[in-house]
């Protein structure tokens, strides 16, 4: 391995991957904390608004990365290594040094990623989290519209020789400094290009019918309604007329992102009328649901680019009851 290879627990490398929404599991039975990897993984946040991840490592143990379904982009390109690739609709797909995998979550179904003990894995992961939190408006509008066509089926796509020298290069770790952040951020836009096409040309599903369209507003008028209710997909299912899955898998065609996504939204624009007429950050938090006032305040930083006390500074007294 590299001199400089590190051990990853199955606790760390699910800190490492909260910021790219995924979770990781050892497919042994007999689970534990155990080390999983071996080598050098390194993430960094793009201009743009995604986070690029390089992996250089061997698996100790056989394991799952599942996303969850709170991120918007996923794509997933291995120069060594092996990778089964599966939804519930779709797959197993097995990754290649030539194939790289899209897939745009619509909060239908996970993408789900084995790994088996033993083989060197060198690859990586570009994902986008939130679309609103992206500095490229055109690139925000279209992920907007692939969402909500719906367009979530695994996407593989033939690596062209060129970008596949531009990733080899990133996986050699020779750049540093200001040369090595324009050679990610460079390298990410290629990738990322190239992954939007193959969604392009992906299959689109069956269109939404006015009934369902008239169902699912119905969902977020209620959202928007109560939205410090402590809302379950399965309740705001029945009040849908739908099952739990189709409505995950409904709502992003139509609204373009995921129903808690919706949700969170929502809390988050009355939170900052709440901060803006006086309330006190606790308070705007417990008015629209949040139990802590510390994610409260992430959420907010990362939907309005500013802290909640910076957003409140001098406005009127606060208010002595929730409107």
């Amino acid at each position: 391995m590299q001199p400089h290879a590190e051990r990853y627990s199955l606790s760390t490398l699910n800190r490492l991957g909260a910021p790219h929404g995924a979770d990781y599991r050892l497919l042994s039975a007999d689970g534990g904390d155990r080390d999983v990897l071996e080598g050098r993984v390194e993430q960094r946040s793009l201009a743009f608004g995604g986070l690029l991840v390089l992996s250089r490592v061997r698996a100790l143990h056989a394991y799952e990365a599942r996303s969850r379904p709170d991120f918007c982009l996923s794509l997933a390109w291995l120069d060594a290594g092996e990778a089964h690739l599966r939804t519930r609709r779709d797959g197993p797909l097995r990754m290649t040094g030539t194939t790289a995998v899209t897939m745009l979550e619509t909060g239908d179904t996970p993408l789900l990623a084995s790994h088996p003990a033993g083989p060197l894995l060198h690859g990586l992961n570009l994902s986008v989290r939130d679309i609103q939190g992206l500095g490229d408006e055109r690139l925000q509008s279209r992920l907007s519209a692939l969402r909500r066509a719906g367009r979530s089926r695994l996407a593989p796509w033939r690596v062209p020789p060129a970008l596949r020298e531009s990733l080899g290069s990133l996986l050699e770790d020779q750049w540093d400094g200001d040369l090595a952040t324009l050679l990610w951020e460079g390298t990410a836009l290629q990738l990322l290009a190239h992954a939007l096409h193959a969604l392009d040309n992906s299959p689109a599903p069956e269109p939404v019918s006015e009934r369902d369209r008239r169902l699912l507003r119905r969902v977020r008028e209620r959202l928007a309604e109560e939205p410090e209710a402590a809302h379950t997909l399965a309740s705001l299912a029945a009040l849908a007329c739908m099952s739990p899955s189709t409505l995950r898998a409904k709502f992003p065609r139509v609204y373009g992102q995921s129903v808690f996504d919706c949700l969170r939204e929502q809390r988050l624009e009355r939170a900052g009328r709440y901060l803006r007429e006086g309330a006190t950050v606790q308070q705007a938090a417990h008015f629209v649901g949040y139990r802590h006032a510390s994610n409260f305040t992430t959420a907010f930083r990362a939907h309005f680019g500013m802290p909640p006390g910076e957003w409140r500074r001098g406005r009127v007294p606060v208010p002595t009851r929730r409107p």
